[in-house]
């Protein structure tokens, strides 16, 4: 009881104080691509996520076998590049050979695996040295966080396109960037970030 309680309090944890999409920007760009597209909202958060956990739970494994704390910052990257690239090529030749899934599938799946988002959570886990279970949930926070991040900036774009009193040079993409950076500081609050420190 208390590994499922660990991991649903750390997945609300990273979904609404440590969004990593908002108060991190990590995975911004395609949160923003995505938020155009509201159909492929759940398929990207459900990528993210799968490989949000499965990195984590595979780096939180290796550590604790081989115990790579020590390790300098750049063999870390090193390391959890490897895993991520190991997982992205090993599921796409099982879903290309066992599910037959389209190449445009796999080029979607490609986006979501090497996301800096997805990247970022194995570094998160290991800072702030997640159980076996914060790690699962870091993951699934990670997928969660995207799709929030995703749906407020698709609601955001909506009004943006619709207001008429915004000069003609802020339309589109600079006005969009306003707005993005008010959500962006809006979760920095929830986070007690020092921004100016």
């Amino acid at each position: 009881m208390k590994m499922v309680s660990d991991l649903l309090i750390t997945a609300l944890f990273t979904v609404f104080v440590q969004n990593l999409v908002l108060n991190s920007g990590l995975g911004m760009s395609e949160a923003i691509r995505v938020s155009t597209k509201p159909g492929m909202f759940g398929k990207f958060a459900a990528m993210i996520s799968g490989f949000s956990v499965v990195t984590s739970v595979i780096c939180s494994l290796l550590n604790t076998v081989i115990g790579f704390g020590a390790m300098p910052f750049a063999g870390k990257a090193a390391v959890y590049g490897g895993i991520l690239a190991a997982v992205y090529i090993l599921i796409c030749v099982i879903l290309k050979l066992i599910f037959r899934v389209t190449d445009k599938f796999l080029g979607t799946l490609g986006i979501a695996a090497l996301n800096t988002l997805v990247f970022a959570v194995p570094f998160i886990n290991d800072s702030a040295a997640y159980s076996f279970a914060d790690s699962i949930g870091s993951g699934l926070g990670a997928g969660i966080a995207f799709v929030l991040a995703a749906a407020l900036i698709s609601k955001g774009s909506a009004a943006l396109d619709k207001n008429e009193n915004i000069p003609e040079a802020f339309r589109g993409t600079p006005a969009m960037l306003v707005y993005v950076g008010l959500l962006s500081l809006a979760f920095a609050g929830f986070a007690d970030s020092s921004l100016f420190m």
